[in-house]
């Protein structure tokens, strides 16, 4: 007759080899998916600091020769980015913040805006995607929204989250924005985190409702709410007339929450 104990024990010692190697199959299993994916995002972040390299090296370049009468300097960077144009159809222009990470090129889907959420500015898949315009606006529009991922590493929009934080705009009040064929600066006057209001909140405020060519009240009211939402007082004037940039990131690991940057162009 067969000892219960001896049995129970065999039995358990089968049940906990099994979910070792269960456990160990998963931790080896997510090993392997966190390798590849930190692989991934070293990737990419490597690829968009190769671009931002080649446009620092035609900068440098143009302040060289920025002596040189016969030499205009923005012109070796718009030849840049008519290079930058030929390698990708969808590229509008170049978002940077000097002094930080912030620099990136920026695209533009009209028929899918959101074509670039996960995809690299050569089209292939990237965590990280690439900065794109929002729905309804163009680079010549009044107001301008650019999408950006936060990302953990710091890299694409994450920058934008200091701005939370006067003492950072006080030192970063200008975003370079330009354009195929237009260098441009543009000044901070406003930022907030807000939520993406829900469908039954009429009277919440939209941000990425006032994207395109924006007039008279819709304006006046545009920069109104982004004044009374941001965190501090710029005392930056803005008035009808002006074309501005709206930079949109997630924030808090949070689905429903954002982080807004408005910015006008400097005349």
């Amino acid at each position: 007759m067969k000892d219960k104990k001896t049995g129970k024990s065999k039995r358990s010692s089968r049940l906990l080899t099994f979910l070792l190697a269960v456990f160990t199959a998963v931790f080896i299993g997510s090993g392997f998916m966190l390798a590849k994916e930190l692989l991934q995002r070293e990737k990419e972040k490597s690829a968009y600091e190769q671009m931002n390299n080649e446009l620092q090296q035609a900068v440098e370049q143009a302040t060289e020769q920025k002596q040189d009468e016969d030499t205009n300097a923005g012109e070796l960077v718009l030849e840049h980015y008519a290079k930058l144009k030929e390698q990708n159809k969808d590229f509008i222009g170049w978002i940077s913040i000097e002094g930080t990470p912030l620099s990136y090129p920026v695209v533009h889907t009209p028929d899918d805006t959101e074509y670039y959420l996960r995809r690299a500015f050569d089209g292939s898949y990237a965590v990280s995607g690439t900065p794109f315009l929002g729905e309804g606006c163009d680079v010549n529009s009044t107001n301008v929204l650019i999408y950006g991922h936060r990302m953990n590493d710091d890299t694409m929009f994450t920058t934008l989250l200091d701005y939370a934080e006067k003492e950072f705009w006080e030192t970063h009040r200008e975003i370079r924005f330009d354009t195929v064929d237009k260098l441009q600066t543009y000044e901070v006057f406003a930022a907030f985190y807000i939520e993406i209001p829900a469908e039954d909140n009429p009277d919440a405020f939209r941000w990425y409702n006032y994207s395109g060519n924006i007039s008279g009240d819709n304006f006046a009211d545009y920069v109104s709410r982004v004044k009374a939402h941001s965190y501090y007082d710029t005392e930056i004037s803005v008035t009808e007339g002006d074309k501005l940039i709206t930079l949109t990131t997630c924030a808090y690991n949070n689905e429903t929450h954002r982080f807004v940057v408005v910015a006008k162009l400097k005349q």
